[in-house]
């Protein structure tokens, strides 16, 4: 009976250590490869890269910890390395995962001396970091799990995996994990190149990652006696940081807009960092100046025309407290900016040419609504005008009777197809949508501008290296696209509006301007060859700026960027034979007669005390056909030149007189004062 009894015991002992050797066995974590570690982490962080690869946005994307792009072994300071070897595995080199040495140095040290220290190999550490929660390390079998698991991932894993992981998923201080999160924001710089003194001070916070500056410092000393008495300032300083990393700043809109497609990593844009840094500069430079006259926000889109690559995003003036509003995509009234597609939909009907005439005077626009009386923004009127000069001077009074010419819906369905978005029906806006009461983005209008540089062919934009190859198609003639485009790049057809020295003038570029009503919104947007550029100016809040129209306000900016981009990428010149350059040889529709341009009957002038007289110019102009036959005279004399003639001006009353043929064709009276 005994030895039956005895059997049995011994069949239930081993039944019992076979149960339980089986349920440790599978209790052990299921290791993941290098490769898998590597792969499944996530920075916590959006990097957009430039076209040429440079850092220009550090987007924050997971709020829970703050960990960078993955820092390869090779990217981290040796002397870094070395220390937190000596910190928390001096025999890393040598052990096989388990150092038996340290584990009963530690027990000895938990019984005797009270320590807490643990003798946990950077291998045994790792497990931790990289296995499920529910896997229990601590007690008994918790670290024996632990070791037979550390002897499986060196097995598996090289000693340089395990040291790279290592570094890459340690917490550290605050919510850092990883040394490279934990250096930039502690000493400003990569873990590449870190100091002996900055290399102790980080290798001690992996045991104690938010050790009192006492304990940090004293760790710091035990670990580096010879920096002893370096530590207490620079760690006392170290302790007051933000943590909170310097991060490049260069693109937030961007970045904002491209978040919700990228999860974290690099993204390689197609913003070129040099135009985008001056874009920049300009446009702060630009608001502060304005800031008195209550201006406080502006956005500009720089766009490569062959490619719709955008090479400057800047949604923000960096200076409002709207800071995360981007322009680039905010909805604001368009003011003049749509009049070029007024007047190409009116040439691609065949109701006009440039060179037709058509009448600014007064005039009443019956609708639904009531009665809509038209006026220029400088409550004058000026007779019969060419549309080439309606344009360019942007008169409102033409552009209204150009679209009740049109007498359909063909400019609201051109603004579709140029792709504006959210536009209301055309009964919403009645003729008013010929002066741009429409709300548009700076983005939807300098593509449309866009699409008037490249000959009429709309394609949509990128913003990545990985965005597809746009699909096109056209939405207006070429012809038409490049009369328009003539019409806007000929500084003597907006001289009636803007006069010949203005923010406008330059040579090789299409611009116009725009102002919304209570001067809300600014705009300027224009092209040459290569590029096309749209700047809005205004605020964020929509309070209306303070006499800042947008030759003042936008024109400026937009100016320096287009020189910027012709300096450093010039664009191909047009040719003598091209299909832009021959709309200079259509012969002018017959006029009247002709006309005085500038200036008008009854101006008053005042002379600049601080410019010598002979710097101070007053253009006459004059159109109408045959210009050799045209002949000014000033106050009775004959004066040389036909259409043009810069007239320095002289205190008191004079006569202007044009005539034509020899006959007199009009006259103004001016006053200087």
């Amino acid at each position: 009976m005994t030895k039956k009894f005895l059997t049995a015991g011994a069949l239930s002992t081993a039944l019992l250590t076979l149960g339980s050797g089986i349920y440790f066995y599978n209790s052990l974590p299921v290791l993941r490869s290098y490769d898998q570690v590597k792969a499944q982490y996530q920075s916590s962080d959006l990097y957009i890269l430039s076209h040429e690869g440079k850092l220009l946005h550090q987007w924050r994307k997971n709020k829970d910890n703050r960990s960078f792009q993955w820092t390869a072994l090779a990217d981290v300071s040796p002397v870094l390395t070395s220390e937190i070897l000596k910190s928390e595995d001096r025999f890393f080199h040598e052990h096989s995962g388990v150092s038996f040495s340290s584990l009963m140095a530690s027990v000895y040290q938990r019984l005797f001396k009270g320590s807490s220290r643990g003798g946990s190999t950077i291998t045994m550490q790792l497990l931790k970091l990289i296995t499920p929660e529910r896997v229990k390390y601590s007690g008994m079998t918790g670290k024996l799990r632990q070791i037979i698991a550390a002897y499986q991932l060196e097995r598996f894993w090289s000693k340089k995996e395990i040291l790279e992981a290592y570094l890459n998923l340690i917490p550290l201080r605050g919510e850092y994990r990883g040394v490279a999160a934990s250096s930039w924001s502690l000493f400003d710089k990569s873990p590449t190149g870190l100091t002996l003194k900055e290399a102790v001070a980080l290798a001690v916070l992996v045991r104690a990652p938010n050790a009192s500056v006492k304990d940090w410092k004293n760790r710091a000393c035990w670990q580096e006696p010879s920096l002893c008495s370096e530590f207490p300032g620079f760690i006392a300083e170290l302790s007051k940081k933000t943590l909170e990393p310097s991060q490049q700043n260069l693109a937030l809109h961007l970045a904002q807009r491209l978040s919700p497609r990228f999860t974290s990593g690099e993204v390689k844009s197609t913003v070129h960092l040099d135009v985008q840094t001056y874009t920049q500069e300009m446009v702060k430079s630009q608001i502060l100046n304005l800031q008195e006259q209550n201006v406080n926000d502006a956005a500009v889109l720089v766009i490569e025309n062959a490619t719709g690559n955008v090479w400057a995003y800047v949604g923000g003036s960096g200076i409002s407290d709207k800071r995360y509003v981007d322009g680039v995509r905010a909805y604001r009234q368009a003011g003049s900016t749509l009049k070029p597609f007024l007047y190409a939909t009116a040439f691609e009907n065949n109701i006009l040419t440039p060179h037709s005439w058509i009448e600014d005077s007064a005039v009443d626009i019956v609708f639904e609504r009531g009665i809509y009386k038209p006026q220029n923004h400088d409550k004058q009127f000026y007779g019969w005008v060419q549309v080439k000069t309606a344009l360019a001077s942007s008169l409102n009074v033409p552009a209204v009777k150009v679209f009740k010419l049109l007498n359909d819906e063909s400019f609201w369905t051109r603004l579709q197809s140029l792709g504006f978005k959210n536009l209301k029906e055309p009964e919403h806006y009645g003729p008013a949508l010929a002066l741009g009461v429409a709300d548009v983005t700076l983005e939807d209008l300098t593509q449309a501008y866009r699409t008037l540089a490249n000959n009429g062919i709309y394609t949509d934009l990128r913003f990545t290296s990985n965005d597809p190859e746009p699909e096109a198609r056209q939405v207006f003639k070429t012809k038409t696209a490049q009369e328009v485009s003539f019409i806007l790049a000929q500084n003597e057809n907006r001289a009636l509006g803007f006069g010949l020295d203005s923010a406008l003038s330059t040579q090789g570029a299409s611009v116009k301007t725009g102002t919304s009503k209570d001067m809300r919104d600014n705009w300027c947007i224009g092209f040459n060859s290569r590029f096309t550029v749209g700047v809005w100016v205004g605020n964020f809040s929509g309070e209306p700026m303070w006499n800042v129209m947008g030759v003042t306000g936008a024109a400026p900016i937009w100016k320096k960027v287009i020189a910027f981009l012709e300096t450093n990428y010039p664009s191909p010149k047009i040719s003598e034979g091209s299909a832009l350059a021959s709309t200079t040889v259509i012969a002018p529709e017959k006029y009247p007669q002709a006309r005085i341009v500038y200036p008008q009957d009854g101006m008053i002038m005042a002379l600049d005390p601080a410019i010598p007289i002979a710097h101070q110019k007053m253009p006459l102009l004059a159109e109408g056909p045959h210009p050799e036959r045209l002949q000014w005279r000033i106050n009775g004399k004959k004066v040389a030149g036909s259409k043009s003639v810069l007239w320095t001006p002289e205190a008191g009353r004079h006569t202007f007189e044009l005539y034509q043929n020899q006959k007199l064709a009009q006259k103004v009276q001016v006053l200087v004062k």
